[in-house]
């Protein structure tokens, strides 16, 4: 509201002061008789004769473009989401699993040292057993895993990314090969825990498995992958107690009285809380380090049964140990198990998600499955077909009601149709943009060529209004190139400036914006 009045106002009494201030000569009373005597008008209007006069030439030309747009379109590179040009980006790190928490902090500020050190980096900042505050809204936090830990490196330009990510990659896999390591930035765009996810559905674990270590084996032997691993993390070894029912019930000892005496044992047992200032923190009572630590200990384990009110020891109601490897995660959605291999697009790669999904999700949908299973892609190709639903499913409604008021805009159908199919030709300047520039089409281009599709409608909207009116003086043909003629000068000036005021933000770097 503010800026209509400000162009009703401002604009006319500047245009008073300025521009009819002094008394225009006679060059100048010529040129506003007619603005158009420049070579430059005369070729546009002869153009446009030559066009109008080869009407069926003209329409079969269009087509051709458009055709060839369209087919070059295939050949643009595709992208959900574009990396953000904050220079930070995120180290990964994953340890087996059951790694105690404290040997994967001493790795994490050891990895962290050598990051410190090299040339650019700000600042780092490192969570161990999970992911850090949401600190943007496009940031997801990792869960709670006592072998997990993530590195939040700051450089103080975006360009020294890369080498900075060469030397991670490097120093881990010579210092800790058992890690699993995995670098990224930030993201424009909803992201999860990995950029590419391949989700496999079924009943069974070991077939699971099974079938998730050939995706991981298709996965890694893209180059542009990063890391490959997945959600169900690695089986581990566990000592399992063999329970006698019948001794149990002699004794009065259940597996959930066995689960709580090894707990107490072994993990320990919260018996209440010390409050110290505003904080409470839990009182953990566990036998001492060394029975904790030695196997032998565990016929030893006491076991309180309830119906003796007494202690009975835990070899009086099993029938001994057995050494056994299980799953320790086991993750389900919409009640079905389903286990998530996961990976990222290298960042030296110079790839995106999209192109590695072009290669690789042929030869994963083709994998034989059993009865019962079914494979589902995730990560970015998910959230980008859920943001681009929302997207199109409104999108339609609000075109239609566009169409129905340009229709009632001129009361006719013929002008409303013709101004709707310049909106297509738009393919004609998008996609050679693209392919020369390099610049892959993703969500945000999507946004971008919407709005595009709305500037060409505002001007072919004016454009026709200015042909009515020209048609009033003038027959059509001469019409169409004086409105056209007189349009020329507004649309390239209006074009000019919005590539001239988005020219910078193309070159834009946030490194010394951005601020913590």
């Amino acid at each position: 509201m503010l800026s209509w009045f400000s162009a009703l106002t401002i604009t006319p009494v500047l245009i008073k002061w300025w521009l009819f201030k002094n008394a225009p000569s006679a060059a100048a009373a010529e040129e506003k008789a007619d603005p158009y005597r420049g070579s430059f008008y005369r070729g546009y209007q002869q153009t446009l004769r030559i066009l109008l006069q080869q009407k069926t030439l003209t329409l079969v030309l269009m087509g051709a473009l458009l055709a060839g747009a369209i087919w070059g379109f295939t050949f643009v590179r595709q992208n959900f989401f574009p990396s953000s040009n904050t220079p930070i980006f995120f180290v990964d790190l994953w340890l087996p699993y059951g790694t105690d928490i404290n040997a994967t902090e001493k790795m994490t500020r050891d990895i962290e040292r050598s990051i410190a050190g090299q040339p650019g980096v700000v600042t780092t900042v490192s969570t161990i057993g999970q992911g850090s505050m949401r600190f943007i809204l496009t940031y997801s936090g990792q869960r709670q895993y006592s072998n997990y830990a993530q590195i939040m490196v700051r450089m103080d330009d975006q360009r020294g990314i890369a080498p900075v990510t060469r030397h991670v990659e490097d120093w881990i896999a010579r210092n800790y090969p058992q890690v699993n390591a995995s670098t990224k930035r930030i993201m424009f765009g909803p992201s999860g825990d990995s950029a590419i996810e391949v989700r496999i559905k079924g009943p069974d674990p070991d077939t699971l498995r099974a079938l998730a270590s050939q995706v991981g084996d298709i996965l890694a032997a893209d180059p542009a992958t990063d890391s490959v691993r997945n959600d169900w993390q690695n089986r581990s070894k566990v000592i399992r107690p063999q329970y006698s029912p019948a001794l149990g019930r002699e004794l009065g000892v259940d597996k959930q009285d066995i689960d709580n005496a090894l707990e107490m044992n072994f993990s320990g047992s919260r018996a209440g809380l010390y409050r110290e200032g505003a904080d409470l923190l839990p009182v953990i009572v566990r036998p001492p380090e060394a029975e904790r630590q030695d196997a032998n200990h565990l016929n030893n384990v006491l076991v309180w049964s309830q119906s003796r009110q007494q202690y009975i020891p835990l070899s009086n109601v099993i029938n001994g140990f057995a050494l056994e490897w299980e799953d320790p995660l086991i993750l389900r959605r919409d009640r079905t198990r389903v286990l998530t291999v996961q990976t990222d697009p290298s960042p030296l790669s110079g790839q995106t998600s999209g192109d590695i999904l072009a290669r690789v999700k042929p030869r994963i949908d083709a994998l034989p499955l059993p009865h019962g299973y079914r494979i589902e892609w995730g990560g970015d190709a998910e959230n980008s077909s859920e943001a681009q639903q929302g997207l199109f499913t409104t999108l339609p409604l609000g075109y239609l009601v566009m169409f129905i008021i340009t229709v009632l805009m001129f009361s006719s159908l013929k002008n409303a149709v013709a101004i709707w199919l310049t909106v297509p030709l738009a393919l004609i300047g998008v996609t050679p943009g693209f392919l020369l520039t390099g610049i892959p089409f993703g969500f945000m281009a999507l946004i971008g060529l919407l709005s595009l599709s709305g500037m060409l409608i505002r001007n072919g909207i004016v454009l026709v209004e200015e042909i009515e009116q020209q048609k009033q003086e003038k027959d059509q043909r001469q019409a169409i190139i004086d409105a056209a003629t007189s349009r020329l000068r507004p649309i390239l000036l209006t074009a000019f400036t919005t590539v001239l005021g988005l020219a910078r933000c193309c070159a834009m770097s946030f490194s010394r914006v951005w601020r913590w």
